[in-house]
């Protein structure tokens, strides 16, 4: 009796550690979520073009641009483009460019070596997820721009046979300041599509040397990290 107790607090004590330590590390690696005032300067960075699923029910992808621009003061990348009437803004944080930057630098190897395969979609989040990205959309001008943060996976889908490199948004929720719920919106799943030379030309929009030769006398405003009650080891 005494050999079990003393194997169940052994392991008790193991459970503890191991929530202990992941609360450490997620703790350790919080920031604010991304959020960007339209209002501040842009810089135009460039334009890229990339590929989307047709609105159902038809199949099949389509080409759309991409306009980048760079918001030196949030030191935030922003992607527009227009998809099924309406208007979509994703912004990018420096620690989800680096992510990005790193997910194609795997997908490149893995294409190289051949690695990839079609397994029903399941490689959206090959190379990891980039939380806390901000998101706008809106139908028009003159209508209400919905805003929230949102995660992106980062990974790579196979469409008419060809293994495109893939950010795959997920959804943000918009609550609405009149309080009325019919006014909440809440934003589709968008997978985008690069062929490997677009997703070469929006890795080089994404380089920070680059993005501070747009706005060379900007300090960005600093995402300080507001829950750091432990050090990450």
């Amino acid at each position: 009796m005494k050999k079990i107790a003393s194997v169940l607090l052994i392991v008790l004590s193991l459970s503890s550690c191991s929530i202990f330590k992941k609360e450490i590390i997620r703790r350790g690696q919080i920031v604010p979520p991304l959020t960007v005032d339209l209002r501040s300067p842009q810089m135009p960075a460039g334009q890229i073009e990339a590929q989307f699923n047709r609105a159902f029910p038809l199949t099949g992808i389509i080409k759309r641009e991409i306009n980048v621009s760079y918001f030196p003061y949030e030191d935030a990348v922003c992607l527009q483009f227009r998809l099924n009437t309406l208007t979509y803004q994703l912004f990018w944080h420096k620690e989800g460019r680096e992510a990005f930057l790193k997910a194609l630098e795997k997908y490149n190897d893995d294409f190289t070596a051949q690695k990839l395969t079609n397994r029903n979609n399941r490689t959206k989040n090959q190379y990891g997820v980039v939380e806390n990205n901000y998101l706008i959309w809106y139908m028009s001008s003159f209508t209400t721009r919905a805003r929230g943060n949102l995660n992106v996976e980062l990974g790579y889908y196979f469409r008419e046979d060809s293994p495109f490199f893939a950010i795959t948004m997920l959804e943000a929720y918009f609550k609405s300041p009149t309080l009325e719920k019919d006014d909440d919106q809440t934003s589709p799943i968008i997978p985008v599509f690069f062929t490997r030379e677009q997703a070469k030309e929006l890795a080089a929009f994404f380089n920070d040397s680059y993005l501070r030769s747009l706005a060379p006398d900007v300090q960005p405003a600093r995402r300080v990290n507001t829950d750091a009650d432990f050090e990450q080891y």
